[in-house]
């Protein structure tokens, strides 16, 4: 059939099938797997570019992938992700007062500076 040769999904029919029969077919067996959520072809989307972005951490891969034309979009999105994503870096990293041990030539600095008059 002409225009179903790239076609993701067909009907029994062997034509391709519209968008709108992929959301039917979607809150159909959605309501199956899960009948106390409400699963939308949009949040399946929205769910698969956060787990892309939670994985790659390339904004741009997302954009590319959810069709996005400005990567500002997907960014405005993401907003929330990418500053979990410093938090926990931030919380993974442990800072030393003095990296460098004491030595013969070097002695350990006093605890608390001494009182100035």
């Amino acid at each position: 059939m002409p225009g179903s040769d790239n076609a993701l999904f067909l009907s029994m029919q062997r034509k391709r099938i519209t968008a709108r029969a992929v959301e039917n077919l979607v809150k159909k067996y959605a309501r199956i797997a899960s009948p106390l959520k409400k699963i939308t072809p949009h949040k399946l989307r929205s769910t698969y570019g956060t787990m892309l972005y939670q994985e790659s951490g390339d904004i741009y891969l997302v954009a590319d992938v959810l069709g996005h034309k400005d990567v500002n979009t997907t960014r405005k999105h993401y907003a929330a992700i990418q500053e979990e994503r410093r938090r926990q870096a931030t919380r993974c990293i442990k800072l030393r007062e003095d990296p460098t041990p004491p030595t013969p030539d070097r002695p350990e600095p006093p605890s608390n500076p001494p009182d100035l008059p």
